[in-house]
């Protein structure tokens, strides 16, 4: 049998959902072009001065007819905390360019098959610590439109991450920031961003995890970084993760496997209900203990932070303020009910 507590829950629940409103979709578009995919990404390469590194890069032709393509060495700045990439050409004092050779610079690529091009790399002596590049495969000889026409030309890139072993190489990392995106929620989920600098020479990958406890009791834990993500010497870089571990929790909304997004760019969300995770309701005052760790070339280092919020389901509280006071209500009448009949009773005998 439900017991009275779980009986009043539902009920919330129902008169809850009802205030709740589904969000408008949109459909996304696509770009026609040259269609190539990629393998691996990213490449990582360790070696040491004076010594040669290769890697098989792999591409493959995904379109319905043949293609001529080029392999092109890009260099490329990242911008912002996001980690926002910018491909161009690379600069004279850049010589690692002239280190970099391919078995074949460029081929055809017949449909659907994979080509497998092998990269070489002829290190200097003097090389030294990181070298941060990307294989770039495109038409060799690029499409003209046709009159009154826009062409449009694409590419694929295989980031190149060369760490040129050294005993002064420098791997250090900090916590610039970690944050909520708000101070309270009604509802799940809870958006952290964790801001990590390089400060030393070459790059690194952080991990981690978040965990989440209500007073001393740990009520969950987040992982941090699941997709491996670099971040280069002397920048910044700033991961997001995110505690949906509840109920009810707010997901985005995707439309043709694409997240639909609103004016501000910031993902459509609505709220779903799975009666299954009542148990997993929040409410209270919540700390969010980060643990970073990165790795120096001797040992895995542990990095820090914690931020608090509230959770407080408003709506729900409310729900089931109402729904209390009509059992109240209820039970009051019922028990006036039979009291009364029970003075009948006793006046009859």
């Amino acid at each position: 049998m439900m017991s009275l507590t779980n009986r009043i829950l539902i009920l919330s629940l129902v008169l809850i959902t009802g205030l709740t409103a589904l969000a408008p979709l949109t459909q996304a578009q696509t770009d026609a072009g040259i269609n190539l995919q990629i393998s691996p990404l990213p490449i990582e390469l360790n070696a040491k001065p004076g010594t040669k590194a290769s890697a098989d890069l792999r591409v493959r032709n995904a379109g319905t007819k043949s293609e001529r393509i080029k392999a092109v060495i890009r260099a490329f700045d990242v911008q912002g905390d996001e980690g926002q990439v910018n491909f161009r050409n690379p600069r004279p004092d850049e010589q690692y360019v002239k280190w970099i050779t391919f078995s074949k610079a460029e081929f055809e690529a017949p449909p659907g098959e994979w080509q497998t091009i092998k990269m070489n790399i002829d290190l200097p002596k003097e090389a030294a610590f990181g070298y941060y590049f990307a294989v770039q495969f495109q038409r060799a000889t690029p499409v003209k439109p046709a009159p009154g026409t826009t062409g449009i030309e694409g590419a694929v890139a295989i980031f190149i991450l060369l760490n040129a072993e050294r005993p002064d190489a420098s791997r250090k990392a900090e916590v610039t920031s970690f944050t909520a995106n708000r101070k309270s929620y009604e509802f799940l989920p809870v958006d952290f961003k964790i801001g990590v600098k390089n400060t030393g020479n070459v790059h690194l990958a952080p991990s981690g995890n978040i965990f989440i406890r209500r007073g001393s009791k740990q009520v969950g834990v987040v992982e941090l970084n699941q997709g491996g993500g670099n971040v280069l010497p002397s920048s910044s870089r700033r991961f997001s993760s995110s505690w949906s571990d509840g109920f009810p929790i707010y997901k985005d909304v995707v439309e043709n496997g694409r997240t639909v997004t609103d004016e501000q760019g910031q993902p459509k969300r609505k709220l779903s209900w799975n009666l299954g995770d009542v148990q997993k309701l929040r409410f209270g005052h919540y700390t969010a203990d980060l643990v970073l760790v990165y790795n120096d070339g001797q040992r895995d280092v542990p990095v820090t932070a914690s931020v608090s919020f509230w959770v407080v389901p408003w709506r729900l509280l409310i729900g089931l303020l109402f729904v209390s006071i009509f059992v109240i209500i209820g039970l009051w009448s019922t028990f006036k009910k039979m009291s009364r009949t029970a003075k009948k009773l006793k006046g009859n005998k």
